[in-house]
């Protein structure tokens, strides 16, 4: 190349917009990951859910032949238990359709930057770090299924209700010696590290006799805490860290459950 040409290279290079190492690296990492995702099988959706499943007690207690009305009231006033959804943003909420469904809901816009950030492409395969991704567990559902799964086993001269009406129609027809209200107070829900759930729940768990619900005859409260549960790798696709989420919250209802009936069985023995 002679002394004109290279000239002319010079002056086209000049002119030329420059592009930066990270620049060029930020898009790269945006055409990998899009190439990961595609390869896990993993949609670009960002609404990830699948329908809730309820997993029975499983119970060593012994069972018990009290007669037994449980009432699950509500945690949002006016609102069933079973139709209150906690997420990792807003905390309780009232929805018919997702209290019968499970999993998580991406922001995409932040999917990308938070990668690059992170420099590694595991985090936009994983897909649920805390914050781009929407937490979503139906755990009143899930808990009032799970107990109830227990409640025959422990007590199996047991009823349940789940309003007022239920209860009054219960108390004529069933005539149990005890009531016992069971109320969510508290659950939450939070991702730290990286595609591990943490779970935090308050159970209240009021007893009256069956002539006297207006006076407990005593309140105890059950709690819970489950911590750095994972729910998959950086190869686990969405419906397998749904199926994980699923597992984690009906073990987490489990525990809460044999605690409340352990605790029953105990004082209404007495």
């Amino acid at each position: 190349m002679n002394d004109y040409e290279l000239s002319q290279t010079e002056m086209i290079e000049k002119h030329l917009p420059s592009i930066s190492y990270q620049t060029l690296a930020k898009s790269l990492l945006s055409i990998v990951v899009s190439v990961v995702l595609s390869g896990c099988g993993v949609t670009l959706s960002p609404v990830k859910r699948a329908p809730v499943q309820i997993s029975p007690l499983e119970t060593s207690l012994v069972p018990n032949i009290q007669t037994v009305l449980v009432r699950f009231e509500s945690t949002l006033p006016g609102k069933p238990l079973a139709e209150t959804v906690w997420d990792n943003v807003s905390g309780a909420f009232a929805d018919a359709e997702e209290s019968e469904q499970i999993g998580f809901t991406q922001d995409y816009s932040m999917l990308i930057p938070a990668v690059a950030a992170g420099g590694a492409v595991g985090g936009a395969v994983a897909g649920t770090q805390s914050n781009y991704t929407r937490i979503v567990i139906p755990f009143g559902r899930i808990f009032e299924g799970v107990f109830q799964s227990g409640l025959q086993k422990v007590f199996p001269n047991s009823s349940a209700c789940f309003d007022n009406s239920g209860e009054l129609e219960k108390l004529k027809s069933a005539a149990p010696k005890y009531v016992v209200r069971l109320k969510v107070a508290e659950f939450q829900v939070w991702e730290n590290p990286l595609n591990h759930l943490n779970l935090k729940a308050t159970v209240e768990c009021k007893v009256c006799r069956a002539g006297k619900i207006n006076r407990p005859e005593y309140v105890y409260e059950a709690r819970n805490q489950a911590t750095n549960q994972s729910i998959g790798s950086i190869m686990t696709t969405s419906s397998g860290f749904i199926n994980e989420m699923n597992k984690i919250s009906n073990e987490f209802a489990a525990a809460l459950s044999e605690n409340i009936l352990g605790n029953l069985q105990k004082k209404l023995g007495e």
